[in-house]
């Protein structure tokens, strides 16, 4: 069921995790532009191609990157209960 979830919303995940990659790596730009030209690359070619598997790649890129801002926001308050 996840799966045709995944294949019908596939562009608005795409474009999310787009913007929350502009959003959450804004401290390096350069590793920024590189990681938005890959995942559009991705993205479009798994899209023009028709492969139904990339939406799970997208899915899962989503998902490490709230993973990533996760992470640091437990790291912050495990700092602020510490000090």
């Amino acid at each position: 069921m996840l799966y045709t979830i995944l294949v019908e919303y596939y562009v608005w995940f795409s474009l999310l995790l787009l913007a929350i990659t502009w959003w959450a790596r804004r401290a390096n730009p350069k590793l920024r532009t590189n990681l938005l030209y890959g995942y559009g690359l991705i993205a479009a070619l798994g899209f023009l191609l028709s492969f139904d598997w990339v939406a799970g790649v997208i899915f899962g890129l989503l998902v490490l990157e709230f993973g990533r801002l996760f992470k640091a926001w437990l790291d912050k308050k495990e700092q602020q209960l510490k000090g």
